[in-house]
């Protein structure tokens, strides 16, 4: 299914709002284990359509987070598990957020093609070419998050921005670009923050739950981590390693720890930080995040995607497998360096 990146604008839906304007009904939703940006992204858009007066849906394959639930206060979330045939009409549409990676957006993506219902991927991260029917694109890999996307979309389709919707935009904003700390060079992120605060959004609200939320078992679990990280290429690079049981032990979720490696990348010897996440047994979630090297090619390596020097994959497979290949790429990097 996948190939080499194109440029940073793929297949895009020129007519977009025209098409999302003469649809029926809207559903939206984002990748599995939603996040800031993606939910932030599609809970905006939702706003925007409803006061344009639309029909709108938003769906899910799984439940979010605590953290990002703020955000969906006062909508109601439909569960993929309740979609039956009868579910979509004529003339619908489907707009998924922060992806365009069908696999992440099982068991939505499968039902939407079986029922040969039309899809558009909204989405920041570097495109890869995939042949699918009823799919079309909305990629802009050089915005700093997926709401700049929807931040534009909504100005082409002359909504006005209302606190309901800048709120989650701005949501979308400071977590992808961790608080303006990776804005690619661009004045766009500031810009667009300032007309979100003066519409509305709630800055304090915002930064209380996505980033004033460490707890002591958070803290206990990082203390315990830093113990076992194994530092390779002269300490260069840090892997870290977590199991399903650090997190039970410190009475965790997933979405808990998922800002760690972020922390590892705070240590200024660091070229790059890998974190190795068990999810369940022979699955796991990679994270790899760089400041000197690309390492998207290394999560495509898993199957994964994201940008140049911050992506991931979900992979199946043994934790000696995947170590074992994660040490090739290290090794690969350390030839190339060297050269």
């Amino acid at each position: 299914m996948r190939t080499d990146p194109s440029a940073s604008k793929y297949n895009n839906t020129m007519n977009l709002p025209k098409q999302i304007l003469e649809a029926n009904t809207l559903w939206l939703s984002t990748h599995k284990n939603a996040d800031g940006d993606g939910l932030g992204s599609e809970v905006a858009f939702y706003y925007a359509l409803k006061s344009l007066g639309k029909k709108v849906n938003i769906i899910h394959n799984d439940a979010a987070a605590k953290r990002y639930q703020f955000l969906t206060t006062n909508i109601e979330i439909k569960n993929v598990s309740k979609l039956e045939k009868h579910s979509f009409s004529a003339n619908d549409l489907v707009l998924i957020f922060d992806t365009h990676d069908p696999l992440l957006c099982f068991p939505l993506f499968g039902f939407l093609q079986e029922q040969q219902i039309p899809l558009v991927f909204i989405d920041h991260h570097v495109p890869v070419k995939q042949n699918l029917k009823d799919v079309s694109y909305q990629i802009d890999e050089s915005a700093c998050c997926t709401g700049e996307i929807v931040y534009e979309l909504i100005k082409k389709m002359k909504v006005a921005l209302t606190a309901e919707i800048a709120t989650p935009l701005y949501a979308s904003l400071i977590f992808d670009t961790q608080n303006f700390k990776f804005i690619r060079g661009s004045t766009r992120p500031f810009l667009m923050a300032a007309e979100l605060i003066q519409s509305g959004a709630d800055h304090s609200l915002i930064q209380k739950h996505l980033y004033d939320n460490w707890t002591v078992q958070k803290m206990n679990c990082l203390a315990s981590l830093i113990k076992t990280v194994d530092y390779k290429n002269e300490q260069k690079i840090a892997v870290i390693k977590m199991t399903k049981q650090n997190l039970l032990d410190h009475q965790l979720e997933s979405d808990d720890v998922s800002d760690i490696v972020d922390l590892f990348m705070g240590i200024q010897s660091l070229d790059a930080a890998i974190v190795i996440r068990e999810e369940e047994p022979a699955y796991y979630k990679l994270s790899f995040r760089s400041r000197r090297f690309e390492v998207l090619s290394w999560a495509q390596s898993f199957n994964g995607g994201g940008h140049l020097y911050s992506s991931g994959a979900w992979v199946k497979d043994s934790l000696a497998n995947i170590e074992s290949q994660i040490n090739s790429l290290i090794a690969a990097q350390l030839q190339r360096s060297v050269n």
